[in-house]
Parts: C-alpha cells; sequence; structure tokens
C-alpha cells in the first residue's frame, strides 16, 4: 500500500500545486477507514474491458452512480457478471486516481443480485412505444432540401452547439439558425426538453435538431422520456436527433424522423452543399445547351431530307426552294438568338448564386464577423462597445475587441 501524506501552507497568499491538492484528497480518503471496505448494490451499466483484461464500468441506481475499475488480478471468474443491466453486489474500496483526482470504486469481489431495473425499464418502455407504432419507418417524413430556417434544441454551453454551427454556415451559409435553450443533463432536463419541443412546433421551422454530446448512459438519461418520445412523434416539424456517440441508442433516435450518428452528421444531412449546388447548376446548364443544339440538328435534317424528296417527286416545287431557305435560315436565326438568350440568363443565376457564397466574397478581402456565440453580426447595432468579436477571413479567424462604435445614420 502506498501511504500518501501532505502539510498544508497555511499561507494563503501561496497556492498549492496540483499534485499537492491530488495528494490531499487521496489521502484523506484513503485514510477512511469505512471506505477501506465496503458493500454497494447497483446496476452495471457502460461497461468496457481493456485488452490487457481490466474491466472499467458504472454502477448505477436511479438516482446516482459512480465510476468502478476492476483489475484483471482480483478474482478473474467474476467478470461474468460485468454486463450491463446486470443488478450486482460489489466489495472493495473507495480512492482517486491521482492523476486526474477522480473518485472511483476499486472493486475485488463481485456478486450476482439478479437483474437490473433500470435497462429493464428502458427495454420495457422501448416495446411498449414500438408496439404502438411510434417507431414505424412508413410514417417517418424526409427531410426538405432546401430549408430556409432551422431550430437547434441543446445547451447554449459546449461544443455542440459550435460544431453545428460551424458546419452549417459552411455548407449552407443562407439558412438561418435559431437556438432554444434546454439543459441535456441531471434533474429537470427531460421537462426542459419536451418544454422546448413544444415551443419550437409553436413557430416556423422547417427542421429541428435535437443534439447533445457524448457521455454515459446516466447522462442520456433525459432522451429516454416518454414524454419527451411522443412529443417527438406528434411534432408537425421533422425532427433530427443527434444523441451522444455513433453508438449510443435513445428512445428519442428511435422515434424522431432520422436520427444522426453524432451533432456534427447532423448538421451535414440537414443542409445541402452550396458548392456541390454550384456544381449541379453548372452541369445542368451544358444539359441545357447541349440538348437544345443537337434538337436544332435534328431538325434542320429532317427538314433538308424531306426538301429532298419534294423537290425529286415534284419538280414545279423547286420554284419555292429558295423562299423556303430564306423562312430556314429566319428560324435558325431566330432559334440561336434565342439560345444566346437563355444562355446569358444562366450564366446571370450562376453569378448570383456565386455572390451567396461568403468564401468568395471573404476571398475578395470581406470578412465575416461573428460575436462570441458563434452568430453572424449583421449589423452595427448588435455590436456594444467592449465586446469582443471573432472576425473571420478567408484563410483564418481573428479575435477583436470593440473599442467603439459609430451608428452615422442616426441624428
Amino acid at each position: 500500500m502506498v501511504e500518501f501524506s501532505f502539510t498544508q501552507n497555511r499561507d494563503n497568499t501561496n497556492p498549492m500545486t496540483v499534485s499537492d491538492l491530488n495528494y490531499l484528497i487521496k489521502g484523506l480518503i484513503d485514510s477512511e477507514p469505512f471506505l477501506r471496505d465496503i458493500n454497494v448494490l447497483g446496476e452495471v451499466s457502460n461497461k468496457r474491458q481493456t485488452p490487457k483484461g481490466h474491466v472499467f464500468f458504472n454502477l448505477r441506481d436511479a438516482e446516482a452512480s459512480i465510476p468502478c475499475v476492476k483489475w484483471k488480478s482480483f478474482d478473474e471468474s467474476t467478470t461474468d457478471y460485468l454486463s450491463d443491466g446486470k443488478l450486482i453486489t460489489c466489495s472493495g474500496k473507495i480512492s482517486t486516481y491521482f492523476q486526474t483526482g477522480k473518485v472511483q470504486f476499486y472493486v475485488d469481489r463481485i456478486s450476482d443480485s439478479g437483474s437490473g431495473n433500470i435497462q429493464a425499464e428502458f427495454n420495457k418502455l422501448r416495446s411498449k412505444l414500438e408496439r404502438e407504432g411510434l417507431f414505424e419507418p412508413n410514417r417517418k417524413r424526409s427531410l426538405p432540401r432546401f430549408p430556409s430556417n432551422i431550430c437547434l434544441i441543446t445547451s447554449r454551453e459546449g461544443a455542440v452547439l459550435k460544431d453545428i454551427v460551424k458546419v452549417i454556415s459552411r455548407r449552407y451559409p443562407v439558412v438561418e439558425l435559431h437556438l432554444i435553450h434546454a439543459s441535456v443533463q441531471g434533474a429537470g432536463s427531460a421537462e426542459e426538453l419536451c418544454r422546448s419541443v413544444q415551443l419550437a412546433n409553436q413557430l416556423d421551422f422547417d427542421i429541428i435538431i435535437l443534439a447533445r454530446g457524448g457521455g454515459s448512459p446516466e447522462d442520456l438519461t433525459p432522451f429516454n422520456d416518454e414524454k419527451l418520445a411522443r412529443l417527438i412523434f406528434s411534432s408537425r416539424i421533422p425532427i433530427v436527433s443527434a444523441i451522444g456517440h455513433e453508438t449510443d441508442y435513445t428512445i428519442s433516435d428511435y422515434v424522431a424522423d432520422v436520427r444522426a450518428s453524432t451533432p456534427s452528421v447532423a448538421a451535414e444531412i440537414s443542409v445541402p452543399s452550396s458548392e456541390q449546388l454550384f456544381a449541379e447548376i453548372n452541369r445542368y446548364r451544358q444539359k441545357l445547351i447541349s440538348e437544345i443544339t443537337e434538337s436544332i440538328s435534328d431538325k434542320t435534317i429532317s427538314y433538308e431530307n424531306t426538301n429532298d424528296r419534294l423537290l425529286l417527286g415534284s419538280p414545279q416545287i423547286s420554284n419555292y426552294d429558295t423562299s423556303l431557305k430564306n423562312i430556314s435560315n429566319k428560324l435558325l436565326e431566330i432559334l440561336q438568338t434565342k439560345i444566346r438568350s437563355e444562355h446569358h440568363k444562366v450564366e446571370i443565376l450562376g453569378k448570383s448564386l456565386n455572390l451567396l457564397d461568403p468564401f468568395v466574397s471573404m476571398s475578395r478581402g470581406f470578412v465575416l464577423t461573428e460575436n462570441l456565440s458563434g452568430n453572424i453580426v449583421r449589423s452595427i447595432k448588435d455590436i456594444k462597445k467592449g465586446e469582443t468579436m471573432v472576425v473571420r477571413y478567408s484563410d483564418g479567424t481573428a479575435k477583436t475587441k470593440i473599442i467603439e462604435t459609430d451608428f452615422p445614420n442616426e441624428q
């Protein structure tokens, strides 16, 4: 056994190091006799085993969980009891991992206590909703190809919101993004998510993205709420569910119109790529030109063949040959004029669409200004003195602080 000791510096002006703090925490926990040999009843979740045979898992009940570790050297036969949803009694000690300060339950003995309730309740609810048809693929709706506004239901804190905004702004910058903040973890979060879905359905959106980052099964519990599942099912707006990692599945994933493996993937599938749209427009333009040219060529050949047959069968018709050729030339001239006109319109449309691409403008020296929340600043009135802004160039970004603002149009 490794003993840890720490003498606290009473001079508060000299801060302790992180190592000193972790030594202190570990020493306090390891010195508590009650925590050296305890028995804990709980349900297994999020089990994963390392190549060396060590097993990491969570032990949970309906309200809380604790991370656990079982080294390969301890009673290897009991590893069979470690499967998600299993109810077990673990014996061992509570300590901390010094490098991270993380409190863990170090398990050395395990006994089977039957089946847990949490996984069973999840399976029960999933089966119930499936029987009622909430997961039926035929009732799920496709996403609109060109959405004009999208609602994000997630936490305003964290990387998920920034990731989604970054992907959508890059792929399809003309879409409007709206955020309805909701807690995605902890007590009351399921109720917040329900209220957010209800609010979004009262507004005019084309798509709702329901998202949160990865976490343990306990962290994802709010997305297994039955009321939330029924609100997703009854939503008049298509909902994309992007909860956790690729291997994580919640009730919300099953009932949503579209399930995305990650929040970034949800952003990708919700909007088209402007670059691909420009390429598609160019393909249609070339196809249109080719088809018109081919049609003119076919009609010309048909006319000439018909004219030759008429001249051979009725020599007197030759008197009208010159007039017919004149009419033909005029018709060809009109068609060519029409082609040039349509070609010019297509070029103007392509240039107009190209102006919507912010990166083209940025390459000419324009910049894109965002606040720290990732929202694009469209007016000087949206900027406050002292506020930090992000200025995006074509080849990178810079942060700047607003010293002064000027409203020249105001009296």
